[in-house]
């Protein structure tokens, strides 16, 4: 496949993709070998190239087609139990097989509003966002009126679908451990579960090999996330990150600085 030539042909090379995936893998898994350590990470480069090679196919097939390629699901009883209770549900997403897939996927369980950047490349914001749309996805601003909608959709028992492995900015989170090590986490989904009595369900879209399509996952969050403290809740929504991680090392996007920003009393870089 096109994806394992690039991927082998990128981890090869001294590039910067390789070297933040290698110090992201040895410190998140230190009791692993130099050669498994590298093993992991040629998959984990092969892997992101595919997610990058998939998203035209994504955007430019139709809505039946990608939903054709979701060959199995499984946790499906804790979307239809949340659905039933009448309240919000919140996928957290992270970086984790393909997650355009998974959107898509999710798009047609039901209401979705989901907030949206438009791409840096101003030719493809009608493309992506035609596409996230097409299943019936409602697209809000990546601003205080975005959030203010996702609110109310929540509150009306709709849907919405977050990254929550990214890194926020300044203001916009508090140092939680992923993998033993503190990281900068969002305290978006903990905030938006509080204030809207939405259930949080973490998924993520399997790769199969051979191109065989995906596998969705649902699993509901470690209960701690519906906790008052903002620090707990987002301690216990790492944990489900990590749990989820695990469960398919190979298809995580190793590559991103996750630990980027550090704790102030801590001087050494991460990378």
């Amino acid at each position: 496949m096109i994806g394992n030539a690039i991927g082998t042909i990128v981890y090869m090379l001294p590039t910067e993709t390789r070297r933040v995936t290698l110090i992201n893998l040895q410190r998140v898994f230190p009791e692993l070998s130099a050669e498994q350590t590298k093993k992991l990470a040629r998959e984990s480069i092969k892997e992101t190239i595919k997610t990058g090679l998939e998203l035209g196919h994504m955007w430019c097939r139709s809505i039946d087609h990608v939903l054709r390629m979701i060959v199995s699901v499984d946790g499906m009883e804790h979307v239809e139990k949340a659905q039933a209770s009448g309240k919000g549900i919140i996928y957290a997403s992270p970086h984790l097989g393909s997650w355009e897939a998974l959107g898509l996927y999710v798009s047609t369980l039901g209401p979705l509003t989901t907030l949206y950047k438009p791409p840096k490349i101003k030719g493809l914001n009608a493309l992506v966002a035609g596409s996230r749309a097409k299943a019936g996805a409602e697209l809000v601003a990546t601003d205080r009126q975005g959030v203010v909608r996702l609110n109310k959709a929540l509150l009306q028992g709709g849907a919405t679908g977050i990254l929550p492995d990214q890194q926020p900015k300044n203001e916009g989170g508090v140092f939680a451990p992923l993998f033993g090590i503190q990281a900068y986490t969002m305290t978006l989904v903990p905030k938006l579960a509080s204030r809207t009595g939405s259930q949080v369900i973490f998924a993520y879209a399997e790769r199969l090999s051979g191109g065989r399509g995906y596998h969705v996952v649902f699993e509901p969050a470690d209960d701690g996330i519906y906790e008052a403290d903002s620090a707990s809740a987002t301690a216990a929504m790492n944990r489900s990150v990590e749990r989820c991680i695990r469960a398919l090392p190979s298809q995580y996007q190793w590559s991103y600085k996750r630990y980027r920003k550090r704790p102030d009393d801590e001087i050494e870089r991460f990378y």
